[in-house]
């Protein structure tokens, strides 16, 4: 048990952390510059709580949330990806965000899976599932 632990957080919540800036803001970013539905793309430069930015928190949960789903995955047999955006999608109605007025009622949802389709991504190469 204490290799399944230690692999989640080595590869885990790096990976969850990048995933954020990648493919969770990467996901934001053409919503509002291309298909004109997010009113405000500010979450990277707004400052949240205790004065970090908010992309500064996003990051820190993404770091745990990036940990959880690597052990689920290394746990249980499930498929990857689906699992990963499964979980993004659970922590889109969990994890309370900050959104823009006007923004559209799917826009944080699809982030969210994003984040954790994207968090899965990255940890196929890392042979999350190996037993050496």
């Amino acid at each position: 048990m204490r290799e399944h632990v230690r692999r989640s957080i080595f590869w885990g919540g790096p990976c969850g952390a990048i995933a954020v800036v990648v493919f969770r803001d990467g996901t934001l970013w053409p919503l509002h510059y291309v298909a004109k539905v997010m009113p405000l793309w500010g979450l990277v430069t707004t400052v949240g709580p205790h004065g970090l930015p908010w992309i500064a928190w996003f990051m820190l949960l993404g770091f745990g949330g990036g940990m959880l789903i690597a052990l689920i995955l290394r746990l249980l047999p499930l498929p990857d990806l689906l699992t990963g955006a499964a979980v993004g999608l659970a922590a889109g109605f969990l994890v309370p965000q900050n959104w823009p007025a006007g923004t559209p009622e799917w826009a944080p949802l699809l982030a969210s899976a994003a984040w954790g389709w994207g968090t899965a991504f990255l940890l196929r190469p890392m042979a999350l599932r190996g037993r050496d």
